[in-house]
């Protein structure tokens, strides 16, 4: 966000019964528990329409930033997507790729495609992610084996693979952060 237009205003709670919602925010008197299902994934979607053209991810070296956008990116979808960013030597986004679509509980990922994309692009460095549909961030045996397979990959070609990051509704987990890499 641009620190010239954003303003800090301090509003106190308001009740919805002793004073109307205001004309230019429709959403103030909302709560996440008056919302349907559908209704949440409305929101979600109309957010990041709002949000992404407002926040730069130039570079993706830290693993919490990395985990909430792909947890916005991800978290609420129904079948597992695959993402990778692919990065320049500096760690600067190059290109996002959405490069396998699953199952409720499956994905095939094909490391040669990977490296195929990352040599592609010229990328020094690549960031994987995907999401859990069950809503549980916790890799699986297999998350764990393909992200080994994908790092001997790229190290063949001199790509470094910094992160696989596995988002769901309940949360995120770095592969990096737990030694998995």
């Amino acid at each position: 966000m641009n620190a010239s237009r954003s303003t800090s205003v301090r509003r106190e709670p308001r009740s919805c019964a002793s004073q109307p919602a205001a004309v230019d925010d429709r959403f103030a008197p909302l709560t996440p528990t008056d919302l349907s299902e559908r209704e949440r994934d409305s929101v979600i979607a109309l957010a990041l329409q709002v949000l992404e053209p407002a926040a730069t991810y130039v570079t993706l070296t830290d693993p919490e930033a990395s985990l909430r956008y792909f947890r916005l990116q991800l978290a609420r979808e129904p079948r597992e997507r695959f993402v990778c960013a692919f990065l320049d030597s500096r760690h600067r986004i190059i290109e996002i790729r959405d490069l396998f679509q699953g199952t409720i509980d499956g994905c095939s990922v094909h490391p040669r495609v990977v490296a195929q994309m990352a040599l592609s692009l010229n990328a020094a460095a690549c960031l994987i992610a995907h999401n859990h549909p069950s809503g549980d961030p916790t890799p699986s045996g297999a998350d764990i084996a393909i992200t080994k397979r994908l790092r001997e990959c790229l190290d063949l070609f001199e790509i470094r693979l910094l992160d696989h990051l596995v988002v769901g509704r309940e949360g995120g987990c770095s592969m990096a952060e737990r030694g998995l890499l």
